[in-house]
């Protein structure tokens, strides 16, 4: 019974470290698109504080129209990374969620596998000690005939 479980222990072996490979590829997008993130957030903090400081100095306010449009580029560019990493990861995600019902589908055959083993050999060991129980009765019987 190992050789016919052995296939499918291969198998389970191959599926996980497929999902595992599938998670790096998911966890790696996923951080890259947190660094768009933090850098679109230290882009706001930075906007933040070029405000203050235009506020504060006469000209500053000529100045901070050109870095204001210069942010508003920047910013753009980064939301656009983010919606073009949407469908990425999305498949990723969709990868990684395959992969997992792969894994469990052959960990469920096999559980089913051993367990229909098991019960094929309790099965055949009750019929077995059934078998040597009515052999005792005989004999018991056949001795007390006599």
């Amino acid at each position: 019974m190992a050789a016919k479980n052995k296939g499918l222990t291969s198998l389970i072996r191959l599926a996980d470290a497929n999902l595992n490979e599938k998670r790096r590829e998911l966890n790696e997008l996923e951080r890259q698109e947190d660094e768009l993130r933090r850098r679109l957030e230290a882009l706001e903090a930075e906007k933040l504080k070029e405000q203050q400081l235009a506020r504060s100095v006469e000209f500053g306010a000529f100045a901070y129209s050109g870095y204001a449009r210069g942010v508003i580029e920047r910013r753009e560019r980064i939301e656009a990374q983010i919606a073009g990493m949407q469908p990425i990861l999305e498949e990723a995600r969709q990868a990684v969620s395959e992969a997992f019902q792969d894994l469990k589908r052959y960990e469920i055959a096999l559980d089913m596998r051993v367990k229909s083993a098991k019960a094929e050999f309790e099965r055949k060991d009750t019929i077995a000690m059934d078998e040597m129980s009515l052999n005792m009765h005989r004999r018991k019987q056949a001795a007390s005939a006599l």
